[in-house]
């Protein structure tokens, strides 16, 4: 039997141009969701994995949509293999905001600029150039590399990975672990020391639309009640509510953990005892994401009635994004709003919502994540919640062993891009994910 050739040293500076070329043509392609249209964009991806020998599909779930996933083999016939999953599509971008057109993929100032250059497009080609440089190089894991790129995650996912796990579940039945957005490397603060945050839970969407009926008729001669001040009322008991404060178990460890490292507030190290104090309850929810950490949040974001002045509409619409923590009762959450509102005539649809679920923080995926933070960082790895929601979801119901974390330092500036202006991710910093991903993948494969 003949023996694998010993791998080849990787030339990082090609990898690197690389990336910086297939991002800044992959935010190009605009995928803004909706309507999505990533099916280009995965195509492009596919043929960048094609002309490197790795095989690649892609599947048009509905007419323009795009799922991509390829596979990079392991020698490993037993072990699970591992998903490295990411979206395509984007949120809006509006040009007139921004210092540079949004899907022009710029490359100025030592950043690749453009919408999705951080969420998500930036993490999917870390995850791809690691794959390419590991077959290139010939390195050989103990388990097969599984990437998958899909669309709609923006709008919840139903037709991306919601679609791929119902429809194409052959595809990963091998897989026991999968890395996602949701996660990543944050500086301490004294900017020295750096820290792994790893998401192994998030909250839950309840998106609810409430619609209030009234009289129509012309606005000169208005009744006592309409549509429209029904709603008013409504919207205005929600916003005086207070949701329940608790703090679960991700959560308590990952302000204990921060404390400890940050030489934070001391009250952090045990916060659930912490906010059992008024004065210190009040001030740690002033902050609205640590406000959101510990409670479910009720925002209305979508108000629509008549779209005449002086009309009278019939009914009046809100459309509310409550997140929930995991071990809320999405039935519970909506019978205390009905209680809140008081009012039986204001009819609560639910736009969107899926059960909530979490990944253990101990796991051999988590073991790998802390050598790589130790040895390429010096740095400490730290379980969390995110207060959003990503596709993991739909793996974790699957048994598949989910965290969010994307081996990336972005700054805060930056990360103030993702959903906003000029978003963009430094060339260093993407080279940087792509070089600790391929150590991530050595070290969980076997090779280190």
């Amino acid at each position: 039997m003949t023996q694998a050739p010993p791998p080849q040293p990787i030339n990082w500076d090609k990898v690197t141009q690389e990336a910086t070329d297939l991002l800044s043509k992959y935010v190009q392609i605009d995928t803004t969701n909706p309507p999505g249209n990533e099916l280009g964009a995965a195509r492009m991806l596919k043929e960048k994995f094609l002309t490197d020998g790795i095989p690649a599909t892609t599947w048009e779930p509905q007419h323009g949509r795009g799922i991509v996933a390829a596979r990079l083999r392991g020698i490993g016939k037993h072990n699970k293999s591992i998903i490295l999953l990411s979206h395509m599509d984007v949120v809006p971008a509006n040009p007139k905001e921004w210092e540079v057109p949004p899907f022009s993929g710029a490359v100025k100032d030592g950043k690749i600029w453009g919408r999705g250059s951080i969420d998500d497009k930036g993490p999917g080609v870390i995850e791809l150039m690691a794959m390419l440089a590991i077959k290139r190089a010939g390195i050989l894991l103990n388990r097969d590399v599984l990437f998958v790129a899909t669309g709609d995650e923006e709008e919840g996912g139903k037709n991306g990975a919601g679609w791929f796990v119902d429809h194409e579940s052959s595809v990963f039945s091998d897989a026991g672990y999968l890395i996602n957005e949701g996660g990543g490397i944050r500086a301490l603060s004294d900017n020295k020391r750096k820290v792994y945050v790893v998401s192994v839970t998030e909250k839950t969407p309840l998106w609810l639309k409430l619609t209030a009926s009234g009289p129509p008729g012309h606005a000169s001669d208005p009744p006592a009640e309409t549509a429209v001040t029904r709603l008013v009322r409504a919207l205005e008991k929600l916003s005086e509510y207070k949701t329940p404060v608790h703090v679960i178990g991700p959560v308590q460890d990952y302000y204990h953990t921060m404390a400890m490292l940050d030489h934070g507030p001391k009250q952090q190290l045990d916060l659930a005892a912490a906010l059992k104090d008024p004065a210190y309850l009040q001030k740690f929810l002033d902050d609205p994401s640590q406000n959101a950490r510990v409670r479910d949040t009720i925002t209305p974001t979508v108000l629509s009635a008549s779209q005449k002045t002086n009309v009278i509409s019939e009914t009046a619409s809100a459309e509310i994004d409550c997140r929930l923590l995991p071990g809320s009762d999405p039935k519970k959450v909506m019978n205390d709003i009905k209680k809140v509102i008081g009012d039986d005539t204001v009819k609560i649809d639910v736009i969107l919502n899926f059960p909530p679920i979490s990944s253990p923080s101990r796991s051999p995926l988590m073991t790998a994540i802390e050598r790589l933070a130790r040895e390429h960082d010096q740095a400490s790895v730290v379980p969390s919640m995110i207060i959003g929601f990503t596709d993991s979801h739909y793996f974790r119901q699957k048994k598949v062993v989910s965290y969010g974390f994307i081996p990336v330092d972005v700054n805060p500036a930056e990360a103030k891009g993702v959903h906003g202006i000029n978003e963009r991710i430094g060339v260093k910093e993407l080279a940087d994910g792509i070089q600790r991903m391929v150590e991530l993948l050595k070290i969980f494969g076997g090779q280190n």
